[in-house]
């Protein structure tokens, strides 16, 4: 199976799979988790409806009653009950409004909270198929997308659904052969909104494709700036940006051209219902076979029946909008993690750091292997150094270890129980991790040391830091330890960036510490103000080190050299430099000339 990233396929393929049924569904059960709102908001459109049809009769009243009769006292109160019933209908009509925007608000906030809450429990292999900007725009415009309709488009085209049909049934109580002449032309209007339908869908969904890409483009441009800039990237770099926003432009004018195209055609449609009312209604006054409050009050319905089938066309363009987006953000929810605990894991409680590989295979992609029959026994308390060259499996030694990614074959045990049998949160709990790339959130440098350990206390920081040996170098800093560290730590430099992750990962206490490159990024100086920290963090501990710079596992109880998946040497540094091996061939190219350049000067 693959776990890594086919750049050929469509990352958003696999969420055209719902139907307009199953997401609208999905809206709804989201808005009824608040049922007080809901019956509310049910009670105020109840209202709103009933004054909707009953204002036409108490026109009804004034024309074919009152005006005849002469009786200015009971047109009086004929136009007070109007205006009355009027503000009623404004009022409810306002608290629909109020409440449907307050529902469809929390309704988007625990979307937002569980699209979130589910990211963070996906598996490494999902975000290795996944680029960080299409996320991005998932959780931000296409939530975005669902808000406007979920913040009273919904409700509000219910409403005018149930309005329709209220009028339907008022028109034909009053004169059946004006009613059939009213909804003539309903057919119409439907055969419209279904022929325009998978066109405004498709446009939409291409909308929300290419804004996820221009988003996509941005965070790398961003975070690669340093990368353009040392290339001189920058004209290609707008060049290609100049075709994924070009290619977004597009997509929304082709959006607009059917909105351009839709509700245009509605309007007049509805133009000729009227007409058509005016016409068969004005005969039959002729005839003296209905009376004219009767014809204004057809035209009164038709107005109020018309104006809600284009709310809902209106609505229509919201919909195909919020349906696009929605599909891409319940394709993440509906994201199974494929490292899941087992039923019935154990939380791993207090270990010694015993580490056994046991005929581990392992590959990234189908018929394409990393590690092939691996096996490994690492002793409690003991430091072993992975080196090997490039590929040659080291870091997916270690992201095995923590469950970043399943065996395919093979089991890894932890004082002799399957990691599989334990929960992740558990299992990562022992084992501390500090990567080449040390990744630092924003806030001070103290707010990262403390990440691993929210409770921990200052002094504790303090301690940590002077442990490795790094403590004057973040009292240094222009504002100490609470100095901001700016997005990624770009306000840190790289050696900087690691001692924060030196210190994170001492303050956290784990039983088995891996180092993946961890002084890659370390410059000379630095290295050897840390090497009696490091003594301090790997003592008492399990460790497994990955360095390219070998200088810094010299010492290290056992060296292992990878090759292909499998481990070719083992032995301390003094005996594998004996043997005049691979290990000898990769000391000999990485340190001889560094050496050779010291001694020159």
């Amino acid at each position: 199976m693959s776990r890594g990233l086919d750049h050929q396929d469509d990352p958003d393929a696999r969420t055209y799979q719902f139907k307009d049924s199953q997401l609208l569904g999905r809206m709804v059960r989201y808005l009824l988790e608040y049922r007080k709102l809901f019956i509310g908001v049910t009670l105020l459109v109840a209202i709103g409806i009933t004054l909707e049809v009953t204002l036409p009769f108490v026109l009804r009243q004034a024309i074919d009653v009152d005006f005849p009769s002469g009786n200015l006292q009971a047109l009086l109160l004929t136009a007070i009950l109007y205006v009355v019933l009027y503000f009623i209908q404004w009022a409810a009509n306002y608290g629909t409004e109020y409440v449907t925007t307050q529902m469809g608000q929390n309704a988007i906030f625990d979307i937002r909270q569980r699209l979130y809450s589910r990211l963070q429990v996906l598996s490494e292999d999902f975000y290795d198929k996944s680029a960080s900007g299409r996320i991005i725009s998932r959780i931000t415009s296409d939530i975005d997308r669902m808000s406007e309709l979920m913040s009273g488009g919904l409700i509000s085209t219910f409403a005018q659904v149930f309005i329709v049909f209220a009028i339907g049934a008022v028109i034909f109580s009053v004169d059946f052969q004006l009613a059939i002449v009213s909804l003539v032309i309903v057919p119409i209007l439907l055969v419209t909104t279904v022929i325009f339908r998978s066109r405004m869908r498709k446009a939409f969904r291409n909308t929300r494709k290419t804004i996820s890409s221009v988003t996509a483009n941005l965070a790398e441009s961003i975070s690669g700036a340093k990368v353009t800039k040392s290339f001189a990237r920058e004209r290609i770099n707008i060049e290609n940006f100049d075709e994924l926003n070009r290619a977004d432009y597009e997509s929304n004018v082709d959006a607009g051209k059917a909105q351009a195209t839709f509700f245009p055609g509605i309007r007049l449609i509805g133009t000729l219902g009227v007409i058509l009312i005016l016409w068969i209604g004005g005969l039959r006054l002729i005839e003296g076979t209905i009376t004219l409050g009767t014809v204004i009050l057809f035209i009164q319905f038709s107005g109020r029946f018309f104006r809600p089938i284009l709310i809902i066309a209106d609505f229509y363009t919201s919909v195909q909008s919020a349906f696009a987006g929605a599909e891409r953000v319940f394709s993440i929810m509906d994201t199974e993690p494929s490292i899941q605990d087992r039923p019935g894991a154990v939380e791993m409680s207090h270990i010694t750091g015993r580490i056994r590989y046991e005929h581990v295979d392992f590959g990234y992609l189908e018929d394409t292997p990393v590690l092939i029959d691996f096996n490994l026994d690492v002793s409690p308390g003991e430091t072993i150094a992975l080196v090997g060259d490039t590929g040659a499996g080291k870091t997916t030694v270690v992201s095995l270890l923590n469950r970043f990614y399943e065996t395919d074959v093979g089991s890894i045990k932890i004082d002799d129980i399957d990691i599989r049998d334990v929960t992740q949160e558990s299992l990562r709990a022992q084992i501390g991790l500090v990567l080449q790339d040390a990744f630092l959130f924003m806030g001070s440098v103290k707010d990262n040391i403390r990440y691993g350990k929210p409770d921990s206390t200052d002094e504790e920081i303090f301690q940590a830091t002077e442990a490795i040996g790094a403590r004057r170098i973040f009292e240094n800093l222009e504002k100490g330890f609470a100095t901001d560290v700016g997005e990624r730590g770009a306000r840190l430099s790289e050696g900087e960036r690691q001692l924060v992750s030196f210190a994170r990962a001492l303050l956290a206490n784990p039983r088995i510490l891996v180092l993946d490159e961890a002084t890659s990024s370390i410059d000379i100086y630095t290295e050897h103000a840390i090497q009696k920290g490091m003594k301090a963090l790997l003592k008492g501990r399990t460790s497994i080190v990955i360095a390219h710079r070998l200088s810094t596992i010299v010492n290290a109880d056992r060296i292992l050299v990878l090759e292909n998946g499998k481990i070719v040497e083992s032995g301390q540094h003094h005996d594998l430099m004996a043997k005049k091996g691979k290990y000898y061939s990769l000391y000999e190219l990485q340190i001889r000339p560094r050496a050779m350049q010291a001694a020159t000067g």
